[in-house]
């Protein structure tokens, strides 16, 4: 009987431990608008602001007030909704009953303390506990693991009272924080069914999960650490000799006030893109590291082939040489395997909870799951005595029943396992040989093996190894996995998006190997080379094909016409062993079988240690691991509250895994365009100031407000607006905003628009209508008077429209994003603001005395500050320029949007930039990979480095 701690105890306990909460504080829109608003960047807006309002631009400082004030109250909301459901997943309210001094009272889950017993009740667990005594508790474990079907649980086992819990090793009868009981026992107090808290407060898994994401850093781009460096190359361009104001507002361009917010633009769009994809985005940073990923891992079953398994045969030891053989074997002993040797839970509504093996062997004999105790089989009562849950290392399972007046035990598991534990001389003679052929086949084989129970101990007292050995095999049980259909297709995208991709499975290798092929990941004819064990310390390669003893294939084999496939105990010796033989041997492995949850995190952790940008894809559950260790986790999964993964695909599909990376280089190639257009607005625009200041002149109001607010903002806004492309490109975006690709893109945009500006003054000065302004210094000093003139025209008409053409010129989609006339919004505004500038250039009218461009007395409008139209401010009352150059600067315009497009596509995408990076490229990696693997075979190489490797 338990009577649980005593209340002075637990008392004490809260003040040592503290009580059971998640130190999470509610979140405030208020805070979240301060804390937005608080960042280094805002400061640095709100401070050009106020040195624009005594500059006479306070006309533009309040459109920019405006927008960056609307920019920040729309990121506040955004943060505070997704810092409201981080608080609703982990911070609840409740009370819970506990056992104190022998009576059962009600308490505040917050006062619970580690060790505590409480009664388990239907509803959200609130701390991690070990179940003491219970009839097997059903759990929802989605919201932790991404498992998709409930769990159901045991009592801790008493045989192993003198051991120290482990979570490991308890994992079945351990209930952690954040995961709901969907059933359990009703009896009262302490008849109900009992658990002992282990763990409170942040120290439970949904604590720890917490502190994860409170942690998560975005894996670092090249971006990151080279934008301080642009910055401080931007700062040298600065001109400071006009004063402080004019200073700043140089200062001004050169460092766009709103290019932070450009940035998370195309992220929020990607991630509300797959939302309506049904996949949910609980990390929306992990988009852009999507963009990069190399090399993409997928658990099997149910990721690359369906979640279920289709039952084929249970034969006995005669039949099972039989590989046509289907359906099950009237061999008793055999079919009372069946029956028995499983893990099922009958839940209230009747439905059976466990396994798919297990139910579907179960259903295949005539048998009853009465209670969590007995089944009723062929007309008998089958009473379980001891059942030891599936265990990954030893990959068993095992029950000790009473049948009649029998006691017997029944063990299964993979081939491999069961063999080691049988008497020999009860095997077939060629049992590795069919094992073997039919995993070689796709099958999904499990061996069942018996013995009467030879163990004296008490049933609650034995434990798995007192039974787990010196048995008589009694046949096996064949599955088929079956090959999602959009399997194939998803492997050949990801083949031709230049990503690697490999399988992690925890079935045979050879059944590994057998989808990898189905499915397209290597070619039908490969030759595959199996690490298979360790003997002795030396690793077993044999072929695929035969099992027969194989060498490791050269280098030149391996890309061309070999692969790797490493069983998980070969992966851990290397690991142990030859670290440097395992760096070199993983890039050319395509499967990895017999692998434990430890293993699959082991080798995801590899290639991330070398660099890699890696992705895994699994359907939650024993994944878990390599879901978080991978840069990129896609769970299968429909928990739509889940953090086992920063992505979650509801639809449980593997096409999820393309829409992820389309995405990613979409809002990563976007981020670049969108930031290359900002830079290239403050660059033509300090050129601009440059060129004002030389000839004391400057642009009208109105010009400043389409040149810092209407044209930029819409466009700098509507670029990331580029849907994804519909097919992987065979190439990733780059990261680099100092790397050749986007200087070459930016700096030669920005000469091609100087040239032009040239070109425009030049052509000004060469006409013989044409007469300098002659300035005094009561004109300069008031800048709403030195606006009408035609060096403004001519500046505002070539400059202004590099505007607009140099956001054309970014917006191509290339192989990244979607064509750019699918940028539907972006066309509209680049074609209205092209099409006023046009008209601005080449007719007189209301519209063009806006800018004061080709403008006269007759067709003046009022400027932004001005109540009534001012009079045009020069000695011919006039800014209208003769037709024929009006011609010549819309031939100008024309020309300079050709000719900056043609660069950036044709000569910096598509053509001779591109490809000499990228031969460059191709030829460092294959440096890399010839040089450690050598002029020799592979084995040579690894022979100089560890004898016992081969």
């Amino acid at each position: 009987m338990y009577k649980g701690i005593s209340k002075d105890e637990a008392t004490n306990r809260l003040g040592f431990v503290g009580p059971n909460v998640l130190d999470l504080k509610k979140p405030f829109i208020l805070k979240s608008i301060i804390n937005e608003f608080s960042k280094p960047f805002y400061l640095y807006q709100n401070f050009m602001v106020w040195t624009w309002f005594p500059y006479w631009y306070y006309y533009m400082a309040i459109v920019q007030t405006v927008v960056r004030v609307t920019a920040g109250l729309v990121v506040s909301c955004f943060q505070y909704y997704s810092d409201m459901d981080l608080y609703r997943l982990m911070v609840s309210e409740g009370t819970v009953e506990v056992l104190r001094d022998g009576v059962v009272t009600i308490v505040d889950h917050a006062n619970v303390v580690p060790g505590d017993i409480v009664r388990l009740t239907p509803g959200l667990a609130y701390f991690d506990m070990a179940i003491l005594q219970g009839a097997g508790p059903l759990l929802d474990e989605s919201a932790l693991t991404g498992e998709v079907h409930p769990v159901a649980k045991k009592p801790l086992d008493p045989a192993n009272g003198h051991l120290t819990y482990d979570l490991k090793a308890n994992k079945s009868s351990t209930i952690s924080a954040g995961t709901t009981i969907l059933e359990c026992g009703e009896g009262e107090g302490t008849k109900g069914d009992l658990a002992i808290v282990t763990q409170t407060g942040s120290f439970t898994a949904k604590g720890k999960l917490l502190s994860d994401v409170m942690s998560y850093e975005r894996h670092k781009f090249k971006f990151d650490t080279e934008v301080i460096f642009v910055l401080l190359i931007l700062a040298l361009e600065d001109n400071w000799e006009y004063g402080w104001f004019y200073a700043m507002f140089v200062v001004g361009t050169v460092f766009p006030p709103l290019l932070p917010s450009v940035f998370v633009v195309s992220v929020g769009i990607s991630c509300k893109r797959l939302q309506r994809n049904r996949i949910n985005c609980t990390n929306s940073t992990g988009i852009l590291v999507a963009g990069k990923v190399k090399r993409a891992f997928f658990d099997k079953t149910g990721t690359l082939t369906n979640q279920g398994l289709d039952f084929l045969s249970a034969k006995n030891e005669t039949e099972f040489q039989d590989m046509e053989r289907i359906g099950v074997s009237s061999d008793p002993t055999l079919k009372l395997g069946l029956a028995t040797c499983h893990t099922l839970h009958l839940s209230k509504n009747g439905e059976l909870i466990g396994p798919a093996v297990d139910r579907m062997g179960f259903s295949a004999v005539s048998a009853q799951v009465l209670d969590e105790k007995t089944i009723s089989f062929e007309g008998t009562t089958v009473t379980y005595l001891k059942r030891f849950e599936f265990d990954h290392h030893s990959m068993t399972q095992s029950v000790v029943i009473s049948h009649g007046e029998e006691s017997t035990v029944y063990v299964k598991g993979s081939p491999e396992a069961i063999a080691k534990l049988c008497v020999p001389s009860s095997l077939p003679s060629n049992f590795h040989e069919i094992a073997r052929e039919s995993a070689r086949n796709g099958m999904y084989q499990l061996a069942i093996a018996t013995s009467p129970l030879n163990c004296a101990k008490p049933a609650n007292e034995i434990k798995r190894e007192d039974i787990e050995r010196d048995l008589n095999f009694a046949g096996v049980m064949d599955f088929q996995n079956t090959m999602k259909q959009d399997t194939p297709q998803v492997i050949e995208e990801l083949r031709e998006g230049d990503i690697v991709s490999a399988i992690i499975t925890g079935d045979n290798v050879l059944t590994g190997i057998y989808i990898a092929k189905k499915a397209g990941l290597i070619g039908k004819d490969t030759n595959v080379v199996i690490g298979n064990s360790v003997r002795d310390g030396v690793i077993e390669w044999v072929n695929a094909t035969d099992d027969s003893p194989a060498e490791l294939p050269s280098g030149t084999e391996l890309k061309s016409s070999s692969s790797l496939a490493l069983t998980g105990e070969v992966w851990q010796h290397l690991l142990s062993s030859n670290p440097s033989a395992a760096k070199i041997l993983a890039p050319h492995t395509k499967i990895f079988g017999r692998c434990t949850p430890n293993d699959k995190v082991s080798i995801v952790t590899s290639f991330v240690e070398q660099g890699e940008t890696t992705l895994f894809c699994g359907d939650g559950g024993n994944d878990c691991g390599a879901l978080k260790a991978a840069h990129v986790g896609i769970a299968l999964s429909d928990a739509e509250a889940s953090f086992v993964a920063p992505f979650t695909s509801l639809d449980k599909t593997i096409t999820s895994v393309v829409s992820v990376l389309k995405e990613g280089r979409c809002a990563l190639a976007s981020a670049l365009a969108a930031y290359k257009y900002m830079i290239m607005y403050g660059q033509v625009e300090s050129i601009n100031q440059v060129a004002n200041a030389y000839l004391a002149i400057t642009f009208t109001e109105w010009c400043w407000v389409f040149m810092d607010g209407i044209w930029t903002l819409t466009l700098a806004f509507s670029l990331p607006l580029a849907r994804a492309a519909k097919k992987l490109s065979p190439k990733r975006p780059t990261a680099s905003i100092l790397g050749p690709h986007t200087m070459a893109s930016a700096c030669g945009v920005l000469g091609i628009n100087f040239l032009f500006l040239v070109f425009g003054l030049v052509a000004l000065h060469a006409q013989d209508w044409y007469q300098c302004r002659k300035w005094d210094s009561t004109d300069v000093s008031n800048v709403l008077t030195i606006g009408d003139n035609y060096e403004t025209s001519v500046i505002f008409i070539v400059s202004g429209f590099q505007y607009i053409a140099s956001a054309a010129a970014f917006n191509f989609g290339y192989t990244f994003r979607a064509n750019w006339f699918k940028n539907y919004i972006f066309v509209f505004f680049f074609v209205g603001w092209s099409a006023i500038q046009f008209a601005s250039t080449l007719s007189v009218s209301n519209l063009s005395c806006l800018f004061r461009v080709n403008c006269d007395n007759d067709h003046v409008v009022r400027s932004v500050t001005s109540s009534e139209p001012e009079p045009i401010n020069n000695n011919w009352n006039t800014t209208v320029m003769p037709v024929s150059f009006r011609w010549i600067l819309f031939v100008l315009m024309v020309a300079n949007l050709v000719l900056i497009c043609a660069w950036d596509y044709w000569i910096v995408n598509n053509s001779f930039i591109s490809k000499l990076f990228s031969k460059r490229s191709s030829g460092a990696e294959a440096a890399q990979i010839v040089a450690p693997i050598g002029s020799g075979s592979l084995a040579e190489e690894l022979i100089g480095k560890d004898e016992e490797v081969v």
